[in-house]
């Protein structure tokens, strides 16, 4: 039996089309027992789910608290029963399960995880310390078919052709309650937002750009809409930028109309330390409009710690957004199944049950909440039109943070 599915493989592989090429190099960085220069999506399935049911059971590491029930609860139940392979499930600190992989992949030892979900702020760090596996894998899952193509291979700047799988996508909001701000009233632009701000002075909740992802994503949003001249917003999209940059770029005078939009919002604002907290003062009636987090807001309203009267809106503008990944590491005990899992991660079942559990957005490009989801559901998310066209990529988290406690230092003290 076991020559037969040798052989077997051996004819599925020599017949493949349109297989992917290594990211980065003119070979692969890791031998899963059978060749990847042959393996592609058309053949994927054949090839490899026979691997991955002989090699019985895979190992998945999840950085996260918050995806745990989606995961031990959804998605590994139904891989196990879709496939027949067990799913060991790890969680834990993401930097140092990076640094645990790390370490054996330097000792020659075996990953200690077949697939790993982790930051996109520690994606430099596995990529420089050798331990992802240079396979696009949007172009080798078939699940990665419909996966935005940009999203798929670049994340933060970071051009990984594909060797990062996007599983997560974030998004930040301004979030408005319909009870006092009807919805054919809601400002839609940084300028009516700022009007009604001070019109109704305490009632617009924002979140410290130092405080909550919200926060910074809010700073990040003026600052792509105010910020003007091809060489100032050159530096927005600069992913190679220093620390000593950023902070020049900070004090000059590209950003002179960011910092004059905040000296005018922030004597009217409720300004908070956190995302969590922003969404509890528009829960308990003391904001109407806020900076939140789309999926944080979801979840809440699902909770029933927000009214269902609440709803999400992006500005003109555009908002910032972002995400985490998923990949396969370098010398993996269970490969095929490593690679099973991943494209089931990001099937469009997954990834719709996803979203309709954590609100969590996806890159897949067929996903449509009104297609599924109840009304009450679709109506807890940023509209889709908008979620489509207005959601912008997060500036360089060297120039964020840079911002974010330049606005602390200079103009959040004084207001």
């Amino acid at each position: 039996m076991k020559t037969f599915i040798a052989a077997s493989i051996a004819v599925l592989l020599g017949t493949a089309a349109y297989a992917a090429e290594p990211v980065g190099s003119d070979k692969f960085n890791t031998e899963p027992g059978f060749d990847l220069s042959k393996l592609s999506a058309d053949n994927f399935y054949d090839v490899v789910v026979p691997l991955a049911k002989k090699e019985g059971s895979v190992t998945l590491f999840d950085f996260t608290d918050s995806f745990a029930p989606l995961f031990t609860e959804h998605l590994i139940p139904e891989f196990e029963k879709k496939y027949g392979i067990s799913v060991e499930y790890l969680r834990g600190e993401g930097a140092a399960a990076i640094q645990q992989l790390i370490a054996a992949h330097n000792s020659g030892s075996k990953a200690p995880a077949d697939a790993y979900f982790i930051s996109s702020g520690n994606l430099g760090t596995v990529m420089k310390g050798g331990v992802v596996a240079n396979i696009a894998l949007n172009s080798v899952l078939p699940s990665g078919a419909a996966l935005d193509p940009a999203i798929a291979t670049s994340t933060g700047g970071y051009q990984h052709g594909g060797a990062y799988l996007p599983f997560h996508r974030n998004q930040t909001a301004i979030i408005y309650d319909t009870r006092t701000v009807p919805t054919d009233k809601a400002p839609d632009d940084l300028d009516s937002l700022l009007a009604w701000a001070q019109a109704n002075p305490g009632k617009f909740i924002v979140t410290s750009p130092t405080g909550g992802g919200s926060g910074s994503g809010f700073l990040q949003s003026i600052t792509f809409a105010k910020v003007t001249g091809d060489a100032c917003r050159a530096t927005l999209t600069d992913y190679s930028i220093t620390e000593e940059q950023a902070k020049a770029f900070a004090a000059s005078d590209c950003m002179t109309p960011v910092w004059d939009y905040y000296k005018q919002l922030l004597p009217v604002v409720e300004l908070t330390k956190g995302n969590s907290d922003t969404l509890t003062l528009i829960g308990n009636g003391a904001g109407s409009i806020g900076t939140v987090w789309e999926d944080m807001t979801y979840d809440f309203v699902g909770r029933g710690l927000l009214p269902p009267t609440v709803r999400l809106e992006l500005l003109k503008s555009g908002q910032v957004g972002g995400g985490d990944g998923a990949f396969l590491p370098v010398g993996g005990e269970h490969p095929a199944a490593g690679l099973l899992l991943l494209d089931f991660l990001v099937s469009h079942d997954a990834q719709l049950e996803k979203l309709k559990i954590n609100g969590s957005r996806s890159a897949r490009t067929d996903i449509d909440p009104a297609a599924s989801f109840t009304p009450e559901e679709v109506a807890r998310l940023i509209p889709t039109d908008q979620f489509a066209t207005r959601r912008l990529q997060n500036m360089p988290a060297v120039l964020n943070t840079v911002l974010g406690a330049y606005a602390t230092a200079n103009l959040l003290r004084t207001n």
